[in-house]
């Protein structure tokens, strides 16, 4: 298996490129440098090429990697102009300093995103697996949309179903620039997926964690080497749905919310007239972060807020006694109005996301063990983190500066208990609403919380442990610092070791397998793989092809080259679908089956993938299979039960 991956070494580094360059090239021009620079860069990245997606659409542009190239070069031209007319000065040489931090870190990050990238790489199997889920049928499908017609912008990509309203592309956008071609799709999701786990999640969780934490070092390099502690993010979010988008959303999210902070920080402690000139590097710098995150998952930008308004209150009260009338005032009509916007755009989210809410599975005494434990979603329980949580739940209720990370804890404990253990329907759909009322999507967010908290209580032991050598306690820290990781990274390399795929648990049922292995009883079967992947040597580039969207047919237009109808996996709501989807197959005899055929523009070729299912996502659709025998019909091609039928009754 490793053997495949390295084999798309290259395909790897271009994702790495594509993910990383545009952020350090405006980074450097802000004045990012360090943990900063490289952390922040991801964020940078897909803010601005998800925002030059929308601008090249209005300008007619076709995106691709030199127009890209060239949008990020004025970009950062424009940035270094603009930082010169608000008089930042030419930085200073940096002071020499010990290395000692820097290894650690860096050795964290090793621990965090090698156990990161085992895990990921072990339950997709090889760099070409396919999410055998609904979900993946439409994303995949909008990046072949992405080439065919040049447009990556967020007000476009749903025309993939012949849409027009918005719809986050983020992650679309950004993938499009690894695909250099219809057939590495597959690899270039993968591929991203993991960079986000292994590269992009350590760096920000670490980020956020040594802003927190007021730059502590240790704190810092543990929440790196602690970030592939819980299952819940980022590889839950590779397996449930699958939710490329929302991951990207989510692993973004730490250094966003760092950056704010930090921007907020320079600018309360700076003097009147150097405000601006100090902290405008670091606000672009989470202004584009807060877009990357907008446009991967709106719902992400909950968090973010929150998670900003939380610090922000708790830092105000820390100060409120012993500050002047004006600072009180100001500071109330800062909290009052950030924490409206923060419900204003909670209740405009619930509203939107509509009824689908999921429903519980879960008593609360059930969810409040899964909250103690982290064994959110049925997930195994994680018992050496939950240890190190209680530890730094402690620590953070006695140091005043780090409260609000207990509440942001309960916060999303309470949200996660009501989306598994109620189905009060107004409770549900104003608390859980943005998230769909889905537990999964709630517990993704835990670990931007717990994973800090860890870290605290982390140090915090080694800091007991070295008071054992009280003439060198300092000192003695970082040796254990570097024991502690090397602990992380054994314990971490057993687990992956003795349960190298943990099978994803949905209320009673568990899954039998991988979500990207395929055989004959996966949603998409070998044999119907094989059957798409024969389609451009079948029949011609412009047919058009029919079926049942819930069998897996959809992946036709990705993995065929051919268009097919319809393109995602959900089936279109119409009088005209719901005659073709009971009697198809009696084309030769019916004539109102070749009208609906004809609303549909008169598709030539059916697959036949069988009947369908009754599961969550999946549609019983006799009329779009056993077309053997059925007059009107002409078979093209078979691979075991899969087949492709010229349908010759309309003609």
């Amino acid at each position: 298996m490793i053997t495949d991956w390295l084999a798309q070494s290259g395909l790897f580094a271009l994702a790495l490129a594509v993910v990383f360059v545009p952020g350090l090239l405006v980074g450097l021009v802000l004045r990012l440098r360090g943990l900063v620079l490289w952390a922040s860069a991801p964020g940078i990245s897909v803010g601005l090429l998800s925002v030059l997606a929308i601008a090249y659409s209005f300008l007619g542009i076709r995106w691709g990697h030199l127009s890209v190239a060239i949008g990020v070069v004025i970009v950062g031209a424009l940035l270094y102009a603009l930082s010169l007319l608000v008089g930042r000065r030419r930085l200073s040489p940096p002071r020499r300093r010990s290395s000692v931090p820097n290894l650690l870190l860096f050795a964290g990050l090793l621990v965090g995103g090698a156990l990161n990238a085992a895990r990921l790489m072990t339950y997709v199997g090889v760099p070409e697996a396919i999410s055998q889920t609904n979900d993946a049928v439409f994303h995949l499908n909008v990046l072949r949309w992405i080439a065919e017609t040049g447009s990556a912008s967020s007000l476009d990509v749903s025309g993939l179903i012949g849409g027009t309203t918005f719809y986050p592309a983020a992650w679309h956008a950004v993938t499009s620039l690894v695909a250099v071609d219809v057939a590495q799709i597959p690899v270039a999701a993968n591929l991203v997926s993991l960079v986000i786990a292994a590269v992009m999640w350590p760096l920000a969780i670490a980020l956020f964690a040594r802003v927190v934490s007021n730059g502590n070092t240790a704190v810092t390099a543990l929440a790196a080497a602690l970030s592939a502690g819980l299952l819940a993010f980022p590889q839950l979010m590779f397996e449930w749905g699958v939710l490329y988008p929302y991951a990207l959303s989510l692993a973004v999210i730490p250094a966003a919310a760092a950056l704010t902070i930090d921007a907020v920080r320079i600018w309360m402690g700076a003097a009147p007239g150097e405000k601006t000139r100090r902290a405008i590097g670091v606000a672009a710098a989470a202004l584009l972060a807060v877009a990357a995150t907008t446009l991967s998952q709106p719902s992400s930008i909950l968090v973010w807020g929150v998670l900003v308004m939380l610090w922000l209150t708790g830092t105000v009260l820390l100060r409120y006694r012993t500050s002047d009338r004006l600072f009180r005032r100001r500071s109330l009509v800062v909290l009052i109005g950030g924490w409206a916007a923060v419900a204003f755009v909670w209740l405009a989210l619930a509203y939107l996301a509509g009824h689908v809410l999921w429903r519980s599975y879960r008593g609360i005494p059930g969810a409040l063990v899964d909250v103690v434990l982290n064994s959110h979603s049925l997930l195994p329980a994680a018992w050496g983190m939950s240890a190190l949580l209680i530890v730094g739940l402690v620590i953070a209720v006695r140091a005043p500066r780090l409260r609000w990370l207990v509440v942001a804890w309960a916060g999303i404990s309470a949200l996660y208990v009501v989306s598994v253990a109620t189905d009060l329907p107004v409770v549900k759909r104003v608390l859980t609403g943005p998230w769909y009322g889905d537990s999964f999507r709630l517990a993704a967010i835990v670990p931007l919380i717990v994973v800090p908290l860890a870290a605290i209580g982390l140090a915090a032991l080694i800091r007991v442990v070295a008071r054992r050598w009280p003439d060198a306690a300092a000192l003695a820290r970082t040796p254990l610092t570097g024991i502690a990781m090397a602990l992380i990274a054994v314990a971490g390399t057993i687990g992956v070791v003795v349960a190298p795929v943990i099978l994803l648990r949905v209320a009673a049922d568990t899954d039998e397998q991988s979500r990207y292995a395929m055989d004959a009883d996966s949603y998409l079967s070998s044999d119907e793989y094989a059957l798409l992947r024969e389609l451009p040597d079948l029949i011609p580039e412009d047919a058009v092809i029919i079926a049942n969207p819930s069998t897996g047919a959809a992946f036709a237009y990705v993995l065929g080259d051919r268009d097919i109808i319809p393109r995602t996996w959900s089936p279109p709501q119409t009088q005209a679908w719901d005659t073709l989807s009971v009697g198809l197959r009696d084309a030769g005899e019916d004539p109102a089956v070749c009208e609906a055929l004809a609303a549909y523009g008169a598709p030539e070729y059916v697959l036949d993938f069988g009947i369908g299912g009754t599961g969550p996502g999946e549609y019983l659709m006799p009329g779009m299979t056993e077309f053997d025998g059925q007059p009107g019909f002409t078979e093209v091609a078979r691979e075991g039960d899969a087949s492709l039928w010229r349908i010759t009754a309309c003609d």
